[in-house]
């Protein structure tokens, strides 16, 4: 990148964070469809996404196409990618937590994740563990706008935003964040609730 700009942002990065927009499908099925057919469907991609994780970390299946266009990181190149975590959280987020909980915290993974880490590519100069300071700025306020959507209370908002902007910076590399988020997310949100 030789500036600031999301049009000077690569295109292979642009095209990962939008394929990490199209989670939050899940939440807005369970808004809009019931618990039963939000499960179903994650149900349903979990499976298609591990199967497809393992035939591609077994190198059973060609993914250049894949790897040129969605970025792959070389971790993930042998363990499932952030999909796949977040495929296996999405159930359970929904068994462990009631509605507002379970779709606020899937929303938080969806949305504030990719904007922290496009603001992050674009803006971030101060680094903390690796990630930039202005990239978890944007990680905070996006996940506080989310809970006011769904009308927390306000201590409750900052709280909970704060948690999850901290699940966000410290999770272990061995440990994704598209698992620990939404569920640290939704057991934080009845805690700081009662």
């Amino acid at each position: 990148m030789s500036g600031p700009g999301f049009l000077l942002m690569d295109k292979r990065a642009v095209i990962r964070k939008l394929f990490h927009f199209s989670s939050a499908s899940i939440p807005l099925c369970y808004l809009l469809a019931g618990k039963g057919a939000a499960l179903i469907f994650a149900a349903t991609l979990l499976v298609l996404s591990a199967g497809f994780e393992y035939l591609r970390i077994r190198g059973k299946i060609d993914t250049s196409l894949i790897r040129k266009y969605m970025q792959i990181k070389d971790a993930e190149s042998v363990k499932p990618t952030g999909s796949f975590f977040y495929l296996l959280a999405v159930p359970l987020t929904i068994l462990f937590f009631r509605e507002t909980i379970a779709v606020a915290s899937l929303f938080v993974v969806a949305l504030a994740d990719p904007l922290s880490s496009i603001a992050g590519q674009l803006w971030g100069r101060s680094r903390v563990l690796g990630k930039s300071i202005e990239g978890s700025s944007v990680f905070f306020v996006v996940s506080f706008f989310i809970l006011s959507v769904f009308c927390f209370p306000l201590p409750v908002r900052v709280a909970a935003a704060l948690v999850a902007t901290l699940v966000e910076l410290f999770t272990p590399k061995w440990l994704d964040d598209n698992l620990t988020i939404p569920l640290i997310t939704g057991a934080a949100l009845p805690v700081f609730s009662a």
